[in-house]
């Protein structure tokens, strides 16, 4: 049996049609061919009867006119006539003969062979026979109608025959095709499954497709690709790591140079060049924005994150205290409602709040709310705020790295949030959503509790 599933589809298939369809096909077959030759006896029967009836009546009108034959010759006395007569019942008898041999086990063919036991030579005993084969019409006509009703029990047989086959056989198709279908829709369920875990990220778990031959070489040839992906993805954070630490470096130079020269220790600084230091001063904190973002998104996708674990009131404590500073420049209210009480990954968590909550007090106008839930087996962050919300065209873009909406471009940022955001999310292996609102953002975020 594992060896029958290991083969292809197309030859599931055709085993199963084989198994399936064939019998109905050959039942099917079987029952058209009987009809077929029902229908030829049938008919047989039918112009065998009209044969038998004419016989059945030159016997009568034979007998009937050897009778008057005999009453004419009783007063010609002519033997050629005589002799006639006896050559005509001599033909009328082999006639009688053949009519039994035809009508054989019949109960007219008894009644018939008494009427006939006692051989006639008078008219009146011709015409004793004539009325006795008279009284034989209704058994007559009654046994050619059994003949045909014998027939047409044999066609309803067939028939009861042929719809019990069917009874006993769809059943059967429908088994065997429900559980082909049962079998590929798995298999490519489990198809499904790989590429969205693929799509996702998660490329540590090995891809083994099991079923037909087709599906098994499509899951070595996507282990590949999932290897070819990881060293991809290995390289990708290498090479941000260690970009990310050698800009570090000069950098903090660069930094510490430029707030030497604007403190005027060496030397006094003028407007002119006061201006340009602070564009230094800013481009330099962009850039470590931007390099910290790229750490942070770095993080975000290695596996490592998920290993420390903490309270969500721990997360808010530090969050609250990571943009204190933003928070106390502007006049917008942060509102946590935490009812979870289970310990969560810390990074990816922190990130995610980190990320989101930073950019509601960028594009909020009063208020900032942080709803953290348990339900069941998963848990839902939802961050809100009430600034002008985003475009729906677009919202699916904003989780690519370095893409800023509209409302965002003229604002100091990398485009990376909330592409830490997703990673983050992938890593948790949950689901981010953007709640309709009449107005504001609203981000939902699910997944399962540890």
């Amino acid at each position: 049996m594992k060896q029958f599933f290991s083969q292809s589809l197309q030859k599931q298939a055709l085993v199963a049609m084989l198994v399936g369809v064939l019998p109905i096909v050959l039942l099917t077959l079987w029952y058209a061919t009987s009809i077929s030759k029902h229908q030829q006896e049938t008919l047989s029967i039918y112009d065998e009867n009209q044969e038998l009836i004419l016989e059945y009546n030159y016997i009568k009108a034979d007998v009937n006119g050897i009778e008057k034959a005999l009453k004419n010759n009783q007063l010609l006395k002519s033997e050629q006539l005589q002799i006639s007569i006896e050559q005509k019942w001599q033909t009328t008898q082999n006639r009688i003969e053949l009519l039994k041999l035809k009508l054989a086990k019949s109960d007219f063919v008894a009644k018939l062979q008494q009427a006939t036991l006692l051989d006639p030579k008078s008219a009146d005993e011709f015409a004793q026979l004539v009325a006795q084969l008279k009284q034989l019409d209704a058994n007559f006509d009654d046994t050619l109608d059994t003949r045909l009703a014998n027939k047409n029990e044999q066609f309803k047989s067939l028939q009861t025959e042929f719809v019990v086959g069917l009874i006993v056989l769809l059943p059967i198709l429908v088994i065997i095709s429900s559980f082909l279908i049962f079998r590929i829709c798995r298999q490519l369920n489990q198809v499904e499954t790989v590429l969205s875990d693929v799509g996702k990220g998660q490329l540590d778990q090995p891809i083994k497709l099991s079923g037909s031959h087709e599906l098994q070489q499509l899951g070595r040839r996507l282990d590949w690709l999932r290897l070819a992906l990881k060293r991809v993805q290995q390289q990708k954070e290498t090479f941000l790591r260690h970009v990310t630490h050698e800009l570090k470096t000069p950098l903090a130079s660069i930094n510490e140079g430029s707030s030497l020269l604007n403190s005027g220790l060496l030397g006094e600084v003028s407007d002119k060049q006061g201006r340009i230091l602070t564009i230094m001063q800013q481009s330099v904190e962009k850039l470590a924005r931007m390099i910290n973002d790229l750490l942070n998104y770095s993080a975000a996708s290695h596996p490592d994150g998920l290993q420390q674990v903490t309270s969500f009131n721990t997360l808010e404590e530090e969050i609250n205290r990571h943009l204190s500073d933003t928070i106390a420049n502007k006049d917008i209210a942060i509102c946590w409602h935490i009812s979870a009480t289970n310990k969560v990954p810390h990074l990816p968590c922190k990130l995610i709040l980190t990320q989101l909550v930073s950019n509601a007090l960028n594009h909020a106008t009063s208020t900032v709310d942080i709803y953290i839930r348990q339900n069941h087996n998963t848990i839902e962050l939802n961050v809100a705020d009430d600034g002008p919300g985003i475009n729906q065209e677009e919202a699916h873009l904003l989780f690519q790295p370095f893409y800023q909406s509209e409302h965002n471009k003229n604002k100091q940022g990398s485009g990376l949030g909330l592409a830490i955001v997703s990673e983050c999310v992938n890593q948790l292996k949950g689901d981010i959503t953007w709640q309709e609102t009449d107005s504001g953002t609203n981000i939902l975020i699910t997944f399962p509790s540890q």
